[in-house]
């Protein structure tokens, strides 16, 4: 970030006192005096110098409303869609109807909050910017189908960059699989950690088969990714668009460890699904011992 402070010559105590201020508060700046004979500057370098600045502050004295230079400066930064900020000197007086919706400053310590907002506004921004360029020169566009490719298959770095970017952790693909479900069915437990650690809601359910992150985890029969969904707070006894739980998708596979788990979580294995089945009386008719032995009598 780095702001140019412009003022008339009769202004340029003004000017060097906004100068140590934005100095202050850790912002980058410098100040350029522009007078009646600005016509006579080289404009090939004034324009040089201007382009270095990503935000415009201006010493807005009434006796230089009129002023050509006063005029082109705001016409050079709204062309450039740069932020144009406006020192007010005079409060009483209004500004001419083209400046009309451009921020006002009328003391320091308005000049202080103000950019100590946009210098994190901007900071963002910029995150956001290096972010997509670091994804292109992957070569990976910035959109969600993308997105989804790469969380399935588990590039770390451009899933983080997507966020970075501004993408958020909740967002689902085309066919409405939030990918938090993604990670776990493709079982990247170090894309599921990224995604939780952004923010992702752990029991988000996908437009498919209503599957839960857990519930996919245990389908797939990722222990690591069970044990894990269950210690960040998952919960057990969601039911899928079926009714089927994670312990009954478990049960299913003949999957023990994963059922003690998820029992141990708090799981019930009393919830009936459609069918009017529960997780115990599926094990009752694939007639697996340890599985019967786990859950007790249907």
């Amino acid at each position: 970030m780095n702001v140019a402070v412009l003022a008339s010559p009769a202004d340029e105590q003004r000017l060097v006192s906004m100068l140590e201020v934005l100095a202050a508060s850790g912002i980058e700046a410098f100040g350029l005096k522009i007078g009646p004979g600005w016509d006579d500057l080289d404009q090939e370098r004034l324009l040089e110098r201007l382009a270095k600045a990503s935000h415009f502050l201006v010493v807005a004295a009434p006796e230089s409303w009129a002023s050509s230079w006063f005029a082109f400066s705001a016409g050079y930064c709204l062309g450039r869609g740069a932020a144009f900020v406006l020192y007010r000197l005079d409060p009483d007086r209004a500004f001419p109807r083209y400046l009309e919706g451009q921020p006002v400053i009328d003391t320091p310590d308005e000049l202080s909050a103000y950019f100590a907002v946009e210098r994190a506004e901007w900071l963002l921004r910029e995150r956001r910017r290096a972010a997509r360029e670091s994804l292109l020169e992957m070569g990976v566009s910035f959109h969600g189908d993308a997105l989804a490719q790469c969380v399935s298959e588990g590039d770390t770095r451009a899933v983080e960059l997507f966020i970075r970017a501004g993408t958020q952790p909740n967002v689902c693909d085309k066919h409405g699989v939030p990918l938090l479900c993604l990670a776990a069915r493709a079982k990247h437990r170090v894309v599921a950690e990224l995604l939780l650690d952004e923010g992702a809601q752990i029991d988000a359910q996908s437009q498919d088969r209503g599957y839960s992150a857990l519930m996919d985890a245990a389908r797939m029969g990722a222990a690591d990714l069970v044990d894990f969904f269950l210690s960040r707070g998952a919960d057990p006894n969601l039911q899928s668009k079926d009714g089927q739980t994670a312990l009954v998708i478990a049960v299913g596979r003949n999957d023990v460890e994963t059922a003690r788990k998820l029992l141990d979580y708090g799981a019930d294995p009393g919830t009936v699904d459609k069918l009017g089945l529960s997780a115990r009386k599926y094990a009752a008719l694939f007639k697996n011992p340890a599985m019967l032995a786990l859950l007790g009598p249907g």
